[in-house]
């Protein structure tokens, strides 16, 4: 999948969560390439765009333990993390090789956003997006 695709299939995603949910699930989200260390910015959406860079190892704290412990992911991987707070990235998904999807409410955590029965439905949604690139992985 290249870059624009992945962007419009993202989006569909998040508008479908969003009609399931009743309201926003994630206001931001943002497509990073890691390349030695280096962080990329390949696609940002949401109302931080200014700051989301600068603030990103504050900010991502909470699932970066799992990207480094868990070692190498494979396209398709995800996870969520109810600790991260305010801005606090709630979730990721691996796109590709070294390419992720950052997940994040700005004012909720994804314990709030969990315990509403509404979010059974739309937790789907997240896993299909998560699918999608499993099968067919970003490429840059």
């Amino acid at each position: 999948m290249n870059l624009n695709d992945a962007v419009a299939q993202i989006q569909r995603s998040c508008s479908k969560m969003q009609r399931l949910y009743g309201r926003t699930v994630f206001d931001e989200f943002a497509i990073i390439g890691i390349e030695r260390s280096q962080l990329k910015s390949l696609y940002y959406e949401g109302p931080r765009e200014a700051v989301f860079m600068a603030s990103f190892a504050d900010d991502s704290l909470a699932l970066r333990k799992e990207l480094r412990d868990g070692g190498r992911q494979e396209a398709g991987a995800f996870n969520f993390t109810r600790e991260a707070e305010g801005s606090g990235i709630d979730a990721y998904i691996c796109l590709g090789q070294d390419l992720y999807l950052f997940c994040n409410h700005t004012e909720k955590s994804m314990k709030d956003i969990s315990e509403d029965p509404a979010w059974l439905d739309t937790q789907g949604c997240f896993l299909n997006l998560a699918q999608a690139f499993a099968v067919d992985p970003l490429e840059i």
